[in-house]
């Protein structure tokens, strides 16, 4: 107990030196926390935006030199599968939007009544496709917000008219919805390279465009089904199709595994740069260890020649290294975590603060003051009574 008190007592006699061993370890502690805790939050972030986006299924589509393709029929034969939660059309153009005021590209989606459920459509007006709109080829469609405003200079467009081109033909169609623009993570980050987008019945666009099939069918499972339910979606697509390795299938998960993995890669490597300040701390430590030991000769000395051994002079200079150490991971956790979660409630954002990632900086702070602390204390240890106390 006497060698616990003494250790403490030591750190106080140069406080000014201490304080700045303390800075410096808190220092790098608070970098490693702000990182991991900023990645963390990003990776959660990707993972729940894929998610929302309808990103946790799978599409299925013809493989390419195969003269097959997709259908209704197949269509159906994917719904039927007792894994399978929804499946809904997707038939894509490139093509323009015209108004009065202007023209933009746009990105031209056939889809079913379905969608919302599969993207997590937010409308901002109006309402979305129906049933009856699908079955009838009805010439309606949604548009995101920034297309409304780009080609009428408003949000609110519900009832008006836009001019679509399909495949070389302009057709008109009757706006009955607005959803909100950047509900993909992908257009946020590549701001204006990707147009806005514009969704109609499937129907419709096949009237117009002249096209039979389905570029792709979106498939969304049930939960708990495991990786051999898009093998199966697959199966059925090509057992109605007639034909067997006409069906490719894309897992929408690798996505979401992709960017985690991103995340994670950069988190790691900002991680180790911020490793890095560590060590600088560490030989600060040892720097103000070696310093205590020159201090403290005649002490000692005199502790040695009162019978203190070696293992007990080791005991106490690591001890007070380790109490530096953890003196500054505790300011460095304290300061990070407070500074994340205020800037979080400024920004209006979570953040995702990991146990993990506090015991990781605990374990650190004890490594680096025991492994620096070693050879100062080795130094004190091998000091001998007669010429310590000659100092």
């Amino acid at each position: 107990m006497e060698i616990w008190k003494d250790a403490w007592r030591s750190i106080f006699r140069r406080p000014s030196r201490s304080l700045l061993t303390i800075c410096s370890i808190g220092i790098g502690i608070f970098s490693v926390v702000v990182i991991g805790i900023i990645g963390e939050t990003g990776k959660q972030a990707v993972t729940a935006e894929l998610s929302s986006l309808g990103m946790e299924g799978v599409t299925l589509q013809t493989e390419e030199g195969v003269s097959a393709i997709l259908t209704r029929q197949e269509l159906e034969a994917v719904r039927r599968d007792p894994q399978v939660q929804s499946a809904t059309p997707l038939v894509v153009n490139y093509g323009e939007a015209e108004s009065t005021m202007g023209k933009e590209n746009a990105v031209i989606w056939g889809v079913d009544a379905n969608i919302p459920a599969m993207v997590s459509l937010e409308l901002l007006y109006g309402r979305s496709i129906l049933p009856a709109d699908v079955s009838g080829a009805e010439k309606v469609c949604m548009v995101e917000e920034a297309l409304a405003l780009e080609l009428f200079g408003r949000s609110n467009v519900t009832g008006r008219t836009v001019s679509l081109c399909l495949e070389g033909t302009w057709e008109d169609f009757k706006i009955i919805g607005v959803a909100e623009t950047g509900g993909s993570i992908f257009q946020s980050m590549m701001g204006g390279t990707v147009p806005p987008f514009v969704y109609l019945p499937y129907t419709a666009q096949q009237q117009c465009s002249g096209q039979q099939g389905f570029d792709r069918i979106a498939v969304q499972f049930r939960s708990g089904a495991g990786e051999e339910a898009g093998v199966a979606a697959c199966a059925a697509a090509e057992a109605s199709l007639g034909e067997s390795g006409t069906v490719r299938v894309e897992n929408l998960s690798q996505f979401t595994d992709t960017f985690t993995g991103v995340v994670d890669l950069v988190t790691l490597i900002l991680s180790g740069i911020a490793g890095i300040s560590l060590i600088v701390a560490g030989l600060s430590i040892m720097t103000a260890m070696l310093s205590s030991v020159r201090e403290r000769t005649r002490e000692i000395g005199i502790k040695k020649s009162l019978g203190a051994s070696s293992g007990v002079i080791v005991a106490e200079f690591l001890l007070e290294s380790v109490f530096l150490s953890l003196a500054g991971s505790a300011a460095g956790i304290l300061i990070g975590t407070a500074g994340c979660w205020a800037a979080g409630t400024i920004l209006g954002t979570g953040i995702s603060i990991q146990p993990e990632l506090i015991w990781f900086c605990l374990g650190s702070a004890l490594l680096t003051g025991a492994v620096f602390g070693a050879y100062p204390a080795k130094r004190a240890a091998e000091l001998r009574p007669v010429e310590a106390l000659r100092q």
